[in-house]
């Protein structure tokens, strides 16, 4: 070989060859066609040595440079080095070649001897590199932990080339091994080490995965031959070649079992090249030296490195060498796709993320935080911030963990809970400090959502939140818990709860209507038990005081009730808006007069103002509303009746729409969505067909209950105004003339007439339709609890249900579907 005149800038080298043992790297000098001189120079942090020289390819020379793992060191990390370090000196690399001996995975399906070469073989955007984790073996086969990053387009274009050559004719490994025998006779015969030559089909031993080598023996000469494999002769010696996926990791495999629990789906392992998965765009190439068992030897390792090498030259000799110049460095690849990984690793720990956030609780307290903050007037409640107990409380000496307010229905508890957690987040934005903040608005229409532990669970979520990461001990609950389809338990959500808190250095969590919540005492105790570092703040009614101060001693108590200065806010408030609909309807004395009457006879009761400036305002003319102001109720009950009287005193259509929307809203068994209220209203005794012609407009689908129905926007459901008008419709015995029974009666019949659209040829739009979907399940669910509480069944009622029954929709494997699907429905 003819050593080059000169050197060649290291700007055009374009294939990067790793070789990690001595006699590997041997090998690999063996194979260039023309030695260079040693690099121009080397970056100032890379402390690899190099070989340098070229390959002919297709249409000219790769020039390539070889690098060793230091003398000594072998495994994942020890590579990686040297790719990083290469790639600094030499900036132009294309792609690399991994390139030296492994431990073969023989099988049934993939006769490997010794001396074959495996080569990994990329499929789509997988390297064809698995890494295993020897200590997380488990007996479906190793953990997968990563995947080398795929060869360029060139180097695959060139195997696809060498596999179609190979269909035709002989591999050149054979002849290139001749050739370098005759170059470096040396590497043939060795003075007391096997050479770089085929070593003998009788040292080519395979023995039975139970049968283990005497450790006290050098070889296997004395081991039993009735324990080996019997496999078929082949024709001649020459190597064979597979691709497949390759196994990865820093421990050397010697035990034919863990060769078996570890070996799915791979064809040999080795130790080097999980290394190069983020450093190096690379193919991995092994010469196949023992069947990584208790029987291993060095015997085969140098012939195993010679064809590898042999493969390699081969390989490269196929591959455009122009193509190759127009590669994109590797160095660039590797930058991008760190990039790409990096985004990629933030969607799946988002995506982790979620999936602990479900796991934790179904409720959605920020949903009802920011109905509570439409609705509250700007100023009011400022008195709460400025009272003394509760600047002490929030302060960061405070004293008190607790700080109760009660107040009646009504009160304004719930404005005044959203804007204490107003006020903490402002504050913990304003000094940048690690506070953690949580709150839940517990509601009387979700007793089968608002369970303890999703209660707790909430807390957490919203805690966990704000850090940047889960706490990994956190994490290990939840996979813990996953695995087993177990969910959160209130004694969990306690320990997890003082691993959160930890990371802050305070937590506030805010409850507002503990009098809705059902396990009232379960949740004081747990409460009781949180870290010293959580301030707590509850609300509701004055008769849960007594309980309340069983768990917490503390007198640290704000009453809550409606202040004139509130009242006068909200009803200016309300006064500004009719104006712009109605500047005729109001002047400055009719204004005053109001504003006087409606401050003076709230009662502490913040919900009477609002019912009353609303029955005030919906009067059209000035002299109707001073009549108005003349009887306004001087209590909720009265507020109540009077609304109901002006329902009903509307035109037919709306007192009907508005008598049927109510009374949906209170008897329904769960929070209806807009969409499933919108499709009740469509339905008519004896419609034989969906008619989405029917459906009210949604804009004004409320306008004729008079205040006493809103949206929550955030979850898209109806609800009565406030839990004293759902107390308020208990205690009647009828709605709007018609018995609670008879409501559901009607109900049931919606529901029933309902599910038979689908046996009338409308198929596809009832069960595909988004504002129908909902509707289906909850009449599915819910129609025989409707039917039960009925009072007339009656023979329409009756035969509805009869056909329902036998027509066999019940059984239909969508309706079965959809009943087994009920968060997906809901939502």
């Amino acid at each position: 070989m003819i050593p080059a005149p000169s050197k060649v800038d290291n700007s055009e080298y374009t294939v990067g060859w790793i070789a990690a043992l001595p006699h590997e790297r041997a090998a690999a000098q063996a194979m260039l066609d023309r030695k260079h001189a040693p690099p121009q120079q080397k970056h100032a942090n890379d402390h690899n040595t190099y070989s340098l020289g070229s390959i002919t390819g297709s249409n000219g020379e790769h020039n390539v440079a070889i690098a060793s793992l230091p003398f000594g060191r072998y495994g994942t990390t020890s590579a990686a080095t040297v790719a990083t370090h290469m790639l600094s000196s030499f900036p132009n690399i294309k792609f690399g070649l991994m390139v030296g001996i492994g431990g073969g995975i023989p099988s049934d399906d993939n006769d490997i001897r010794l001396g074959d070469v495996v080569v990994s073989k990329p499929e789509g955007t997988f390297g064809g590199v698995r890494q295993y984790n020897s200590g997380k073996a488990t007996t479906h086969g190793f953990e997968e932990r990563g995947q080398l990053n795929s060869p360029p387009q060139v180097l695959l274009n060139a195997m696809g080339a060498l596999v179609s050559k190979h269909e035709m004719e002989e591999s050149d490994i054979p002849s290139l091994l001749e050739a370098m025998g005759k170059q470096y006779p040396k590497m043939v015969s060795q003075a007391k080490e096997p050479g770089y030559v085929y070593q003998g089909a009788e040292y080519d031993r395979l023995f039975e995965e139970d049968y283990a080598h005497d450790s006290s023996k050098k070889d296997c000469d004395e081991c039993d031959p009735a324990k080996m494999v019997k496999r078929q002769e082949r024709y001649d010696q020459n190597p064979l070649i597979h691709y497949g996926t390759i196994a990865s990791g820093d421990e050397v495999i010697k035990d034919a079992r863990k060769r078996g629990l570890l070996s799915k789906n791979c064809l040999c392992f080795e130790t080097e090249a999980a290394g190069l998965m983020n450093n190096f765009p690379c193919l991995v190439i092994r010469g196949i030296c023992d069947y990584s068992d208790s029987h291993k030897n060095d015997r085969w390792q140098r012939y195993a490195a010679a064809t590898a090498a042999a493969y390699a030259k081969e390989l490269l000799q196929i591959t455009d060498v122009a193509e190759t110049r127009s590669t994109p460095c590797a160095s660039d690849v590797m930058d991008k796709l760190k990039e790409i990984k990096s985004i990629t690793k933030d969607i799946v720990q988002d995506r982790k993320r979620q999936d602990v956030f479900r796991w934790l609780t179904t409720l959605n307290p920020s949903s009802r935080h920011l109905e509570s903050q439409k609705r509250r007037v700007e100023g009011t409640g400022r008195w709460m911030l400025e009272d003394p107990k509760f600047v002490q409380w929030s302060s960061a000496t405070a004293k008190c963990k607790t700080l109760c307010c009660y107040g009646a229905a009504g009160a304004g508890k719930t404005i005044i809970s959203s804007l204490v957690i107003d006020r903490l987040k402002e504050r913990s934005a304003a000094t940048k400090s690690s506070i953690g903040l949580a709150y839940v608005y517990c509601d009387y229409r979700d007793q089968k959502e608002q369970s303890l532990e999703n209660i707790l669970g909430a807390v957490l979520k919203q805690l966990l939140g704000l850090l940047p990461e889960i706490p990994e001990t956190i994490l290990k609950v939840y996979d813990e818990q996953a695995a087993h389809q177990k969910s959160l338990s209130s004694a969990d959500a306690v320990d997890l709860l003082h691993t959160t808190c930890a990371q802050f250095s305070k937590t506030y969590v805010c409850l507002d209507a503990l009098d809705e919540f059902g396990d009232l005492r379960g949740l004081l105790i747990k409460l009781r038990d949180s870290p010293s570092s959580m301030q707590i703040f509850l609300t509701g009614r004055q008769h849960i005081q007594g309980t309340v101060q069983e768990y917490f001693n503390e007198e640290n108590i704000i009453p809550i009730e409606a202040r004139e200065n509130d009242i006068r806010l909200f009803c200016e408030h309300e006064i500004g808006g009719d104006n712009d609909l109605e500047p005729d309807a109001m002047d400055e004395e009719l204004r005053k007069v109001t504003l006087r009457k409606v401050t003076k006879s709230a009662e502490g009761v913040f919900l009477l103002p609002t019912l009353q400036i609303r029955a005030v305002l919906q009067a059209t003319t000035i002299r109707d509303r001073y009549e108005a102001l003349e009887t306004l109720p001087s209590n909720l009950d009265e507020a109540f009746n009077g609304t109901m009287s002006r329902i009903e005193q509307q035109p037919s259509t709306l007192f009907k729409k508005a008598a049927t929307i109510l009374a949906w809203i209170h008897l329904a068994e769960r929070p209806l969505t807009v969409n499933e209220l919108l499709c009740s209203l469509s339905i008519k005794d004896g419609d034989k067909f969906f008619d989405p012609n029917g459906i009210p407009i949604r804009k004004s689908l409320l306008n004729c209950c008079q205040g006493l129905a809103l949206i929550d926007q955030e979850t898209s459901t109806v609800r009565l105004i406030h839990y004293s008008l759902e107390e308020y419709l208990i205690r009647q015995d009828k709605i709007f003339g018609y018995t609670k029974a008879a409501w559901h009666s009607r109900i049931a019949r919606t529901c029933l007439t309902f599910l038979q659209f689908p046996s009338r040829g409308t198929e596809a739009t009832i069960w595909e339709s988004d504002e129908t979907i909902t509707l289906l399940f909850y009449a599915a669910k819910q129609w025989g609890h409707h039917l039960r509480r009925a009072d007339d069944v009656g023979e329409t009622l009756l035969e509805l249900a009869k056909e329902y029954l036998y027509s066999g929709l019940a059984d239909n494997p969508k309706h079965l579907h959809i009943l087994s699907d009920e968060s997906r429905l809901q939502g």
